[in-house]
């Protein structure tokens, strides 16, 4: 009877170790496919993804690492539509519906899916609102102080008008809620609910003066530095936010890109406007800690096309041929690539970037 026990407890613990052994060479793969792709490899992280599928089609963490590799491909100009990134974002959900962070990256997808909607002026926009917000409403279910999350939701009902979708009584409440969280997130909320006209350096001073002044804070003064064209002001607060945080020297691409924007808004400043702006993208390059492959072939995309506005040909082939040699999917948009991307695949994602401000 002892021996019968014995083989009946071994043929139980047989198959859990396995899976367990499965499981963690997935995550391996899944690990190599996203190595892969920070080194500009995309093409070979998407072949190491759908190998593993279909090995195991139910491996959450796969399906969302593939999300967030058609995610990279997407902004690069690859062959990729927003609903192929949401129908892996639907997967590593319903294969692991507590996790939090997919459920957050789905319901972020579905925005982008809605922001692109907006762009196009398609009929669709109210509709695909509502699924943001469903969405996000996901995601409080699962956690209900998540702030990032609540704060998409202050941003879709409160600044969006209601034939699109907004609903400013819904908008209020998400805010006054997260208010009670969190000062920072809360302020942020009240910002966006300000009326038309609000002076957000103004905002920001005077949110500072009665909290501490962290690389978070300092960061927000220099962004708004920028909308109110103090961009000398906004590097000396940038450079405090890196000297307490230097994972934010990514700060010096919103100088970049705000010089830029002052070409796009008038082409007689290019002559003034565009060697600052290589200023800011070279600046970047040479920073501490050193950018990843995708930012680095990014940031060199950028240089190349200055170059191009300058009528220097020659050096804006050889700077996009550096930079496709980095990284062929590196991003052509004008905003930097959502930081979530890079982040390791088993990091939760809470990453917060507003898809209705520059910076």
């Amino acid at each position: 009877m002892k021996t019968l026990i014995l083989l009946v407890i071994v043929f139980l613990l047989q198959p859990v170790t396995s899976c367990m052994s499965d499981d963690s060479a997935g995550r391996r793969e899944v690990q190599k496919a996203y190595e892969s792709r920070l080194n500009g490899h995309a093409d070979e992280a998407l072949g190491i993804l759908n190998t593993l599928l279909s090995k195991d089609s139910t491996l959450a963490l796969a399906h969302y690492e593939l999300a967030r590799t058609k995610w990279y491909m997407l902004t690069g100009g690859g062959d990729v539509r927003i609903d192929d990134i949401l129908a892996s974002l639907d997967k590593s959900v319903a294969y692991d519906p507590g996790n939090v962070g997919y459920a957050f990256t789905r319901a972020t997808a579905t925005f982008l899916k809605a922001f692109i909607s907006m762009q196009r002026q398609s009929e669709q926009v109210a509709q695909d609102i509502a699924a943001t917000g469903r969405a996000y409403e996901d995601v409080l279910k699962l956690r209900p102080d998540h702030r990032q999350a609540m704060l998409y939701l202050v941003e879709i009902y409160g600044m969006l008008p209601p034939d699109m979708g907004g609903d400013s009584l819904k908008g209020a409440h998400y805010a006054a809620e997260l208010a009670k969280l969190d000062d920072y997130y809360g302020a942020k909320a009240r910002l966006d609910l300000s009326p038309e006209g609000t002076d957000p350096l103004a905002f920001w001073t005077d949110y500072a003066t009665t909290h501490e002044k962290n690389a978070a804070v300092l960061s927000e003064l220099g962004k708004a530095c920028l909308f109110t064209d103090k961009p000398e002001e906004a590097e000396k607060y940038f450079t405090e936010a890196m000297a307490l945080d230097p994972s934010r020297n990514i700060l010096l691409l919103d100088i970049a890109r705000y010089h830029l924007m002052q070409v796009m808004r008038n082409k007689e400043t290019a002559d003034k406007e565009l060697p600052l702006s290589a200023t800011y993208f070279e600046k970047y390059l040479s920073s501490t800690p050193a950018p990843i492959i995708p930012l680095k072939a990014y940031a060199t995309g950028w240089l190349s096309r200055i170059k191009q506005f300058q009528g220097d040909q020659a050096g804006a082939e050889k700077l996009t041929a550096e930079a496709k040699a980095l990284d062929p999917y590196f991003s052509h948009a004008t905003g930097i690539p959502t930081a979530f991307l890079f982040d390791p695949p088993e990091k939760e994602n809470d990453r917060f970037v507003s898809f209705f401000s520059f910076y």
